[in-house]
């Protein structure tokens, strides 16, 4: 199902980046991208098309908040869908960020079924509400 897919992991923490690597393939991607920073991941997104980014909240050059208002602002890339992840689940960061228009939330640790549950939602379900697992 989404083998054609190509998907942008953007992550500091290069365990976190093999973690999630493990839920995309176990999923059936294929085409799987990886940068340590927000600002790598802008110059991977305007060479290569996706239909993911999955982005740490924070990250050092370029942190994940950034990283989403840059694509924002490009009219190629404010569609791709975007999912934050992060070891924060304090509502008030939460809202901050949804308040910038990213809808899609995931909070560490989170299991398989969780990561599954929001990569259908985000590719398959897009809402216009927030949504935190």
């Amino acid at each position: 199902m989404f083998a054609n897919c190509s998907v942008l992991i953007v992550d500091d923490d290069s365990f976190a980046r093999g973690i999630i690597r493990h839920h995309l393939v176990r999923l059936g991607f294929k085409n799987i991208f990886e940068v340590s920073d927000g600002e790598q991941a802008l110059t991977t997104l305007r060479s290569a098309r996706m239909q993911l980014v999955i982005a740490d909240r924070y990250m050092p050059v370029l942190n994940g908040l950034e990283l989403f208002c840059g694509m924002q602002t490009d009219r190629i890339l404010k569609d791709i869908p975007f999912v934050m992840i992060t070891m924060e689940d304090n509502r008030a960061r939460i809202d901050d960020a949804a308040k910038l228009g990213i809808r899609h939330y995931l909070a560490k640790p989170f299991n398989a079924e969780m990561f599954d549950t929001k990569v259908h939602e985000v590719l398959f379900q897009p809402t216009s509400e927030t949504q935190v697992e």
